[in-house]
């Protein structure tokens, strides 16, 4: 509980990944101020040409990632290696991104995809549930079901986990405007502005 935390805490600050966090979170605030998720023949010109260069930048940034990771510098492998690894990452979120905004124009992808708003909308919430829910059923001081689950039943685990979320969050927004913790969080944000 308390070691793990600690060595999970310094990991990521090793690994820069509390500055990968940050900067994506501006990413997608940058991308959400000028509009590049509403349908329109510009936006999806730019789409199409940010899934063009991400997925041809991904394999070679991958690849070097790849070729710096099997050196015998422990220096390079640290160095070198995390910072390609970042990037071939960054560079596979913009196919992921840009693949799923295309989609999501057509018709039949839409419909498929229509009850992840609601999920969407309680992100917060349903992060922090399902970290909890997680930790309950794999670590010690829960079922701790960890060195039991394979990479598939933990995948199925997960599945139902998110289908049970989606679920929890039409039913809650039916009668709320925001999740729990959406509603605290703005609170806590507004509590000293006056009105």
């Amino acid at each position: 509980m308390t070691f793990g935390q600690k060595a999970s805490l310094y990991w990521a600050l090793g690994a820069g990944r509390f500055w990968q966090t940050a900067g994506l979170f501006l990413m997608g605030l940058y991308i959400g101020r000028k509009q590049l998720f509403v349908t329109s023949e510009k936006h999806t010109r730019f789409w199409v040409k940010a899934l063009i260069i991400s997925a041809i930048s991904f394999a070679p940034l991958f690849q070097l990632k790849e070729l710096i990771m099997a050196s015998d510098s422990e220096l390079i492998r640290q160095t070198a290696g995390t910072a390609f690894d970042m990037w071939q990452k960054f560079a596979f979120t913009f196919v992921l991104v840009a693949s799923f905004v295309l989609l999501y124009q057509r018709d039949r992808f839409r419909n498929f995809v229509s009850n992840l708003r609601y999920y969407g909308r309680m992100s917060l919430t349903n992060y922090i549930t399902q970290s909890i829910a997680g930790a309950i059923i794999y670590f010690p001081f829960g079922f701790y079901l960890a060195p039991y689950c394979g990479y598939t039943l933990s995948l199925l685990v997960g599945f139902v986990l998110f289908l049970l979320q989606v679920q929890f969050c039409k039913w809650w927004l039916k009668g709320h405007k925001q999740g729990p913790l959406e509603s605290l969080w703005h609170k806590w944000t507004w509590m000293y502005s006056k009105k």
